[in-house]
């Protein structure tokens, strides 16, 4: 089969004195095929993604050894301008490659420069919004659409010019789980057409199966790579010890592995995963698999207390319309919902940099309209969908050192040590001399729930906190909410995470269109199929595998939080009967 990208023994590092991002990789990618790229954070994916689109060696300074190829010409000898006509990039960060001011010339804005026809160029417009779904925003403004809007218009700018070969650098992250299977269906339909597609996902639960090649990347070396299942067979176990995001599904079958069952193949699909249950005769008809009871209740008064709140940007289109809310101390909540449903608008009303003008908004006793943003401040603290958007200095350890000061903390040993310890904490020593927007999105993300939990808020809200995290550091910072909640401190999650609503949340509210349709626990959500379908949800995996069983007449009961209490009731090690 034809090749159409090709790294030849590749090594870089950004500087003489630094330690090597790639090291001696080589690696092909055959013309119309569908390859993820995974591992876990800080492994280099980025950095292998900029290989491709020429930003290596044309815009970054480093060191690279080794040849890149695309389309059998070295990188090194073409100008970035005649790469991108091969390949397009759509990046972690969409807004960085923005050139125009509303969203329709931002699609036009490529083939306006490639030259393409007038008619050629009206109609791709018309085609991508259609197909990402952003039909509604096309006069808008492009700082004005929401994190998951962003997504979509910068994969609709880089499909306009028509690349052969298209790098997606976490493309879902912020999309709701039904942007995301569409995401997926698009990429099938390019596979289709003949171009090349190079995915870097943490989210594979729709995407491993279809794949044509998987790629395991560990400390910038490739470790393996091949078809899925096969793969899966050969180094589930170990991508599963790095950390790397894998389909519930695959985790049930890698453990039925470790508790020495014998498997012809590991399941992705749940239909595979039912079939394998059949075969071991873990599931037979009329067993009951019985998790706790989940119950939840609230405790003392509300902190938060929003009533028919309508909130409004502008042109007498609302993004808030009619929503009513309380927030308890130490709940873990999420809000959920589908990308533009006014879940961010919310988050920005609770910390004042909305104005709440419809509606009552009681913020800690007060009327929202008598509190000041610094002073509010010090009561409820925002981790943004683009952590850069609130770094103010140099360095992560400065970054860190200003929120410490911020909070009255000066004295030079103290500042020190509890620097130190954050740093520690969310593993970025390594980074700490960095400029914080020189940093992936995952230590981005990072930093930024670093900076913000160095005060003592009674109300922390993260939006999005596991974007661009692999488990382990997923785990961790997880962790650390639970640490806080117990604190009894509020912790709002903004979340299209389903596996972390579904493991981690007590109480789960649902927005769309800028209304409220559900507020309870997540067992009850994926129950309430009406509601999943209009605000674009799915429940995960295990739920459906779940369902599927009660189906076959195997009795579920009571909260199974992801795959390993799932495991602990089918082998009998939990409340199993």
């Amino acid at each position: 089969m034809a090749v159409i990208a090709e790294l030849k023994n590749v090594s870089f590092q950004f500087d003489q004195d630094s330690p090597k991002v790639l090291n001696n990789l080589s690696l092909t990618l055959e013309t119309g095929s569908f390859n993820i790229l995974v591992g876990p954070g800080g492994s280099g994916k980025s950095t292998l993604c900029h290989m491709f689109n020429g930003r290596i060696p044309h815009l970054f300074n480093g060191v690279l050894d080794g040849e890149i190829l695309i389309e059998g010409t070295s990188t090194a000898d073409v100008e970035m301008k005649d790469i991108s006509c091969s390949v397009g990039s759509v990046f972690q960060d969409p807004e960085s490659m923005f050139a125009t001011l509303s969203v329709e010339d931002e699609i036009a804005f490529g083939p306006e420069n490639l030259l393409f026809s007038r008619e050629e160029i009206l109609e791709s417009v018309e085609s991508l919004l259609t197909l990402t779904g952003i039909n509604a925003y096309r006069h808008n403004l492009v700082w004005n659409l929401s994190g998951g809007q962003i997504q979509k218009l910068g994969l609709a700018a880089v499909l306009a010019m028509k690349p052969r070969l298209i790098i997606l650098d976490e493309p879902t992250a912020n999309l709701d789980p039904l942007a995301t299977k569409q995401v997926h269906e698009l990429i099938l339909k390019l596979k289709n057409e003949g171009i090349t597609i190079l995915l870097v996902t943490r989210e594979l639960d729709d995407f491993m199966a279809s794949a044509d090649n998987i790629l395991v990347l560990e400390k910038g070396s490739l470790i393996a790579s091949g078809e899925p299942y096969s793969l899966l067979m050969k180094h589930g176990l170990q991508m599963e010890q790095l950390g790397i995001w894998l389909p519930e599904t695959v985790e049930i079958g890698l453990a039925l592995i470790k508790a020495g069952y014998s498997l012809d193949r590991i399941p992705i699909t749940v239909d595979e995963t039912l079939a394998i249950l059949n075969k071991l005769e873990l599931c037979p008809e009329g067993r009951t698999l019985k998790g706790p009871e989940k119950v939840y209740s609230q405790h003392g008064s509300p902190l938060i207390q929003a009533e028919n709140v309508r909130f409004s940007y502008g042109g007498g289109i609302y993004a808030i319309k009619g929503i009513s809310l309380d927030i308890y101390p130490g709940e873990m909540l999420a809000i959920v919902g589908r990308n533009g449903a006014g879940k961010s608008t919310m988050a920005r009303l609770l910390i004042g940099l909305n104005k709440c003008k419809e509606g009552t908004l009681e913020l800690f006793g007060k009327n929202s309209r008598h509190w000041k943003v610094p002073n509010l401040s010090n009561h409820i603290s925002l981790v943004f969908q683009n952590p850069e958007h609130q770094f103010l200095t140099d360095s992560v350890a400065q970054e860190i050192e200003y929120s410490l000061q911020a909070q009255g903390v000066y004295d030079k040993d103290t500042l020190e040590k509890e620097r130190n310890r954050i740093l520690t904490m969310l593993n970025l020593e390594q980074e700490k001399d960095s400029h914080p927007f020189a940093l992936s999105a995952g230590n981005k993300r990072r930093l930024g729930v670093a900076t913000m939990l160095v005060g003592d808020p009674q109300v922390l809200i993260v939006d999005e906190p596991t974007y661009g995290q692999d488990k382990e550091m997923t785990g961790t910072l997880m962790k650390l909410m639970k640490e806080i909640q117990s604190r009894g401190i509020a912790v709002v999650m903004i979340s299209h995470d389903m596996r972390l609503v579904e493991e981690y949340a007590d109480r789960v509210v649902v927005f769309s269109e800028g209304q409220k349709h559900f507020d309870g626990i997540p067992t009850e959500l994926f129950n309430k199929a009406d509601i999943l379908e209009r605000a674009s949800l799915q429940p995960t995996l295990l739920f459906q595998l779940l369902k599927r069983l009660e189906e076959k007449k195997v009795n579920c009961t009571g909260h199974v939080p992801g795959s390993d209490a799932f495991l602990q009731l089918l082998l009998n090690k939990g409340m199993a009967s």
